[in-house]
C-alpha cells in the first residue's frame, strides 16, 4: 500500500513538471509566478552576442562569442 502512495506521488509530480515546463506558456508562468509573489525570471538573450543592449550593426562592443 504504501509502495502505490510513493509511486503516485512521483507520477504526480513528474506530471506537474511537465505541465509546468513543458506545456505551460512561458507568460502563463510568469503571471502564475507574479501572483505568488515571487519575481519573474529575468530575460534570457539568444546567447549569440555579449548583451542586447549593445546589439546592432555598426555599434561598438557588439561581438559574437566564439566557443
Amino acid at each position: 500500500m504504501m509502495e502505490s502512495i510513493i509511486v503516485g506521488l512521483a507520477v504526480a509530480a513528474a506530471f506537474a513538471w511537465v505541465v509546468w515546463t513543458i506545456l505551460l506558456p512561458a507568460a502563463a508562468r510568469d503571471r502564475l509566478r507574479r501572483l505568488a509573489g515571487r519575481p519573474a525570471p529575468p530575460a534570457k538573450s539568444c546567447g549569440g552576442c555579449c548583451g542586447c543592449d549593445r546589439a546592432g550593426p555598426g555599434k561598438p562592443g557588439h561581438r559574437i562569442r566564439h566557443g
